[in-house]
């Protein structure tokens, strides 16, 4: 049986972990929290399974308003310029993919993946549990114009399947009746029927007892990866802060981090780190059945059981960027404004932050490397939780079939 190193327990790496122990690899686990997605992009994420909200982050729009960004007149998104070669690369491929024709590109080939990701996530939902929902979203656009534009894209999503139906403000109130209580003006919505939704955190910890006991994968906790070891063009061990590990074959899927490790390798992955920002609080009954995107506010709400889970902000900012009380308080505020009844404002808020490995493109980084033994599972952006079933089975495609 051959040995198999997975580098993180979020719900990439425990996702890859699930393909890989049903093609029959012996898979070990490394994380450097105390257990699955406990810190990291899984712990706090929207939560939302956006199978057909899968628009790539570098668009005409984001382009245009790249000045208001920088100059922080945007609440919802900020960027902080960085001279280092890494940002500049990045940011300049990003630019490039900023076209109407790259988005849309873009945009069609993340959501094929995440129709495939979204019949593996129905199968394990009938396994373990993870407040798994299928109540559907409804997007909110502010103004005419951008409706407008979410329409010509929204035909297209319709092609693959979507069923997406645009709505006036009237016929979104019959859809979501929360949205009586919506704090703002919008111009109408898109309602996505087939999108769902669950709780990453709880899905991981649980995959995590599936895994130990029909598949035997052994799980190495409290143990930060440091780098890699190569001899020539080929992995020979992970290298953690309590030892050196030998191996021949290694996934590396650390979420932002994956960047740094990478390069022990002399491998330079195009990946930046985008900040955001969750809560999670008991949801009262004027909140949303449907999950929510207000697209101006660049803010989403979702149901996972009994609780509420907002989660929003985009800050493009030099590596390493820690908890912001402002940045946190600007999601809390524009939260209450938008459902100011949907749920307990003024209890225990759980906060969290959080970093989205964005590529140039959006499209998640799967397969082999120039070192031989050594996989990527990496830069999903804010998807990760929706994309990460489809990922997982492709990588593990890769590493049981080395032809691929």
């Amino acid at each position: 049986m051959t040995r198999v190193l997975v580098l993180g327990a979020g719900v990439v790496g425990m996702t890859s972990a699930h393909a890989l122990a049903k093609r029959g690899f012996e898979v070990f686990v490394l994380d450097a929290a105390s257990g699955p997605a406990q810190a990291g992009a899984s712990f706090g994420n929207g939560a939302q399974l956006s199978y057909f909200y899968t628009d790539a982050m570098a668009s005409p729009s984001l382009a245009l308003n790249i000045p208001k960004y920088i100059l922080g007149l945007d609440p919802a998104f900020r960027i902080s310029l960085s001279l280092s070669p890494s940002f500049m690369f990045w940011a300049l491929r990003f630019l490039g993919n900023s076209t109407q024709k790259a988005f849309e590109r873009n945009t069609t080939d993340v959501l094929e993946l995440a129709l495939q990701s979204r019949a593996g996530i129905a199968e394990l939902s009938s396994k373990i549990k993870f407040d798994y929902t299928s109540n559907g979203k409804v997007t909110l656009f502010s103004s005419k114009e951008s409706l407008r534009k979410a329409e010509r894209l929204t035909q297209i999503k319709n092609r693959y399947g979507a069923g997406q139906i645009v709505l006036t403000q009237e016929q979104s109130l019959e859809r979501e009746p929360a949205l009586k209580h919506y704090g703002h003006s919008f111009a109408g919505a898109i309602w996505s029927p087939y999108d769902e939704a669950g709780d990453a955190r709880l899905f991981c910890r649980n995959l995590r007892i599936l895994l130990e006991r029909d598949y035997g994968v052994q799980f190495l906790f409290n143990t930060k990866v440091l780098g890699v070891r190569r001899q020539a063009k080929k992995l020979v061990a992970v290298i953690t802060e309590k030892e050196e590990i030998q191996c021949s074959r290694a996934v590396m899927s650390l979420g932002a981090n994956t960047r740094l490790i990478a390069r022990t390798a002399g491998i330079w992955l195009p990946i930046w780190p985008v900040q955001g920002y969750s809560f999670t609080i008991p949801a009262f009954d004027a909140a949303p059945r449907a999950s929510i995107t207000d697209t101006f506010r660049k803010t989403v709400f979702c149901r996972i059981g009994d609780r509420l889970r907002v989660a929003g902000l985009a800050d493009i900012a030099p590596a390493g960027g820690k908890f912001r009380e402002d940045r946190f308080f600007t999601l809390l505020a524009t939260a209450r404004g938008i459902f100011p009844r949907a749920g307990d404002y003024d209890g225990e808020l759980n906060a969290w932050t959080g970093f989205r490995p964005v590529t140039p493109n959006s499209k998640p980084i799967v397969g082999r490397t120039k070192i031989e033994g050594l996989y990527l599972n990496c830069g999903h952006g804010s998807l990760g939780w929706t994309l990460s079933m489809a990922t997982g089975s492709a990588l593990a495609d890769v590493i049981a079939c080395p032809a691929n």
